[in-house]
């Protein structure tokens, strides 16, 4: 354990595609553009975008391998029912699992 690498705090994850600790959007296909943004740290809804709005901004951790919002950085991005639905929500119990 004590030669283990020590864990990335920026850089790309090549695993994963993400940039590590760099802010994104996560933005609707659907007409209007409107990208996703937390509301109280656990509902998610599509909004218009707003310049430097840390409740639309998200990032990757790479430590929990999980992507978390700039404003609530203690819920990260859940998919429910296991990955089997179209519900993306937000939760404290960190669960890196990928589906």
């Amino acid at each position: 354990m004590d030669k283990a690498d020590k864990i990335a705090t920026k850089g790309v994850n090549k695993d994963f595609g993400f940039e590590i600790n760099r802010p994104f959007y996560i933005v609707s296909q659907l007409p209007m553009n409107k990208v996703v943004e937390m509301q109280g740290g656990t509902n998610v809804v599509l909004k218009r975008w707003r310049a430097n709005q840390r409740q639309q901004q998200f990032v990757f951790d790479n430590v929990s391998k999980t992507v978390k919002n700039m404003n609530w950085k203690n819920y990260a991005l859940d998919i429910q029912n296991n990955g089997r639905s179209n519900n993306l929500r937000t939760t404290a119990s960190i669960n890196s699992r990928w589906w």
